[in-house]
């Protein structure tokens, strides 16, 4: 591990775990059967899995190994696949007001950019 991996990866592992767990609490204590939009959903649709590529990422760059990049690849080709799959079955769901949320969010993973 070099200097900058750990620089980088201290960071977004902390993050990543900080950002799963404050997700958790929130859906938690929010999620009664309908759909949420404010809070973490506010900034992307898809916040929990976010979270989780930052801390994946973060791993990756402190404990580099076969499993670590293992997971991490595995982690950025699912995702996404797992997101439209999702977001079908939200759409169902919801209908509509899912269809207003895509437009009023969005960004998928990551603000600006999916």
């Amino acid at each position: 591990m070099t200097p900058l991996t750990r620089l980088l990866g201290i960071p977004l592992t902390a993050l990543g775990g900080l950002l799963c767990l404050r997700w958790w609490l929130f859906w938690r204590s929010h999620y009664r059967g309908r759909l949420i939009t404010h809070g973490p959903y506010s900034w992307v649709r898809h916040p929990l899995y976010a979270s989780f590529l930052l801390l994946i990422l973060g791993l990756a760059l402190l404990l580099p190994s076969p499993e670590t990049l293992m997971l991490t690849l595995l982690s950025l080709a699912v995702i996404p696949l797992h997101i439209r799959r999702e977001e079908e079955e939200l759409l169902r769901r919801y209908g509509e007001a899912y269809r207003r949320y895509m437009e009023k969010v969005r960004w998928r993973l990551i603000p600006g950019v999916y």
